[in-house]
């Protein structure tokens, strides 16, 4: 009787305890109206007020490099109306909600600080606000960071801002649709628009500034971090380069209706799988730097091991040299090296990335995306490999994801919409892309054994209306599925870089086009290590030359804008 009166205290106690633990936990939890509320909110309207705190703003971000970031803006009938509310925010709880909407302009000191790299703008999907921003107001934001990259390194859950504030802060943050979807243009922002905007804000660098200290704390020693309480902000970029500018992304493992291939953790939650990014970097040098000479011994140019020796082979040079490679040809070249033109073509070039030096592995990169310039003149693109340059796997990216900005703006000005699903050089038959994928199940699968008897017959009844002449799916039947025609081309459709180059044809010139990309690259990315004498003019400097020397018709003159 004692045991039993023991074990049952045991098991109240024990349930009393379990209880309390959860109690407590639920007690962290508070609404951001209530934990927030030291926040000291600023709204600016006019451009005045805006360079009034801009001072305020840089100093107080001095510590930490790192600023609270979001946007937003009205939404009608599906169309996006240009941002109108940008919030900023600081650790010590300064917010500034800045009201685009009524300024019309972005005012040069706030100008500044959204693209000095050396403050990150942190939030989630920042970049895709940044992208809002280029496009509406011309701002080429820079120094985004979204802090899902740095939770995935603390194994933390890289949901949306909201789980993550609940998550990592106990702060529950409003995210009712009625405010979301509010009137951020009206005259006047009511009390929960300004909390809510602010709340968003701040909860990103509290977050981030977490995510860093947590990220540090499982990197040090605790002797070390008694020491250098401050190295984690000084030598911030060490961590946050490699994700600066870059869009997170997910892909979730769905679900199918006949199987179970969604992959659970021990709680039997669905895993987020992150995408990786993996270009095909190079395995060699891309510059051997070897010297091609005209037949009086004059440097024309460097060229790779590969077009030297074919020359060669060709009977239309010999090696003068051995190391490093020099070969003279033995007829007179269409033209010389003249000017600097000339020079930048007989100057070494060096197999490192341009932007930060890596050179440990490197992808070509189009400054001038090649989607435009396909469709450029051959006197433009003969012979010319100035815009081609070297990048590292991480910077590369980061170009990639700076140019989508320049591609809306130009299919804004220049009326080309960008390819999307529903307008693009090809469609996609919906009904003959259901037959093939039954055929495919059906003729792969089913070697496995995979299928199960309902899900075979569903697929089979989809392939017997298709091909009425047959009573039953045999494996001619399944082969003649497998190959049906899904896509077809759209005569109607006209690429968005051909209708940008036939804008630029017929008003400012095709050389605008190229400085505009030359202009963006540098301006996005701030090359350390660029070529000597790359130029954004070069094309204009090398048609020129070739105009004295006669080898530039009018046609060509008046079609590259000279």
């Amino acid at each position: 009787m004692k045991l039993k009166v023991g074990l049952t205290s045991a098991i109240a106690l024990g349930c009393a305890g379990i209880t309390y633990v959860v109690l407590k936990h639920r007690t962290k939890l508070r609404n951001s109206a209530d934990v927030l509320n030291y926040l000291t909110i600023k709204i600016i309207t006019t451009e005045e007020e805006c360079e009034e705190i801009i001072a305020d703003l840089r100093s107080r971000s001095a510590e930490h490099h790192a600023i609270g970031f979001d946007c937003e803006w009205v939404t009608v009938q599906g169309k996006r109306s240009p941002v109108a509310l940008l919030q900023l925010s600081t650790l010590d709880g300064h917010c500034w909600l800045f009201r685009l909407s009524q300024m019309k302009a972005v005012p040069q000191g706030l100008k500044e600080i959204l693209e000095d790299e050396n403050i990150y703008k942190v939030g989630v999907a920042p970049a895709d606000d940044a992208k809002y921003l280029a496009y509406d107001y011309g701002v080429k934001l820079r120094g985004t960071l979204d802090v899902r990259h740095i939770a995935i390194l603390c194994n933390y859950e890289a949901g949306g801002l909201a789980a993550l504030s609940k998550s990592m802060l106990g702060v529950i943050l409003d995210k009712s649709w009625r405010i979301r979807c509010s009137d951020w243009e009206a005259e006047e922002l009511t009390e929960r628009q300004i909390k809510y905007a602010a709340a968003d804000a701040h909860v990103a660098v509290k977050i981030f500034v977490k995510l860093i200290t947590d990220y540090h704390l499982k990197k040090t020693s605790f002797w070390w971090r008694t020491r250098n309480n401050t190295s984690q902000w000084s030598n911030l970029n060490d961590l946050c380069w490699k994700y600066t500018d870059i869009c997170y992304k997910t892909k979730s493992v769905k679900k199918d209706k006949y199987y179970e291939y969604k992959k659970k953790d021990i709680k039997g939650k669905d895993i987020v799988i992150t995408k990786k990014y993996q270009p095909a970097t190079r395995s060699k040098p891309l510059y051997h730097n070897c010297f091609l000479q005209a037949p009086d011994g004059e440097l024309l140019c460097t060229c790779d091991n590969k077009k030297a020796l074919w020359y060669v082979e060709k009977e239309l040079a010999d090696i003068v040299i051995q190391d490093p490679l020099t070969v003279r040809l033995r007829f007179e070249p269409a033209g010389r090296s003249v000017g600097e033109v000339g020079r930048y073509y007989q100057l070494k070039k060096e197999n490192k990335c341009v932007v930060c030096g890596a050179n440990d592995s490197y992808i070509r990169k189009n400054v001038v995306p090649r989607e435009y310039r396909k469709y450029f003149p051959e006197v433009m693109k003969d012979h010319s490999s100035h815009d081609v340059l070297l990048l590292c796997v991480a910077c590369h990216q980061r170009s990639n994801a700076a140019d989508r900005a320049v591609r809306e703006r130009l299919a804004h000005v220049c009326s080309a919409p960008l390819a999307t699903r529903e307008c693009s050089g090809y469609t996609e038959d919906a009904d003959s892309k259901k037959i093939r994928s039954a055929a495919r199940a059906l003729l792969y699968q089913s070697r496995k054994h995979a299928l199960p008897e309902a899900r075979r017959q569903h697929l089979e009844n989809i392939l017997l209306q298709h091909y009425p002449q047959f009573d039953e799916v045999t494996e001619e039947l399944l082969q003649d599925a497998v190959n049906i025609q899904v896509l077809y081309e759209n005569t109607d459709y006209e690429p968005h870089g051909q209708k940008v180059v036939c804008y630029y044809l017929e008003n400012e010139g095709l050389l605008k086009l190229e400085e505009l990309w030359r202009e963006h690259f540098l301006d996005s990315m701030c090359p350390k290590y660029m070529p000597e004498l790359w130029s954004v003019k070069h094309n204009e400097e090398r048609m020129r030359v070739r105009l004295s020397e006669g080898r530039l018709s009018e046609q060509d003159t008046k079609l590259i804008g000279l």
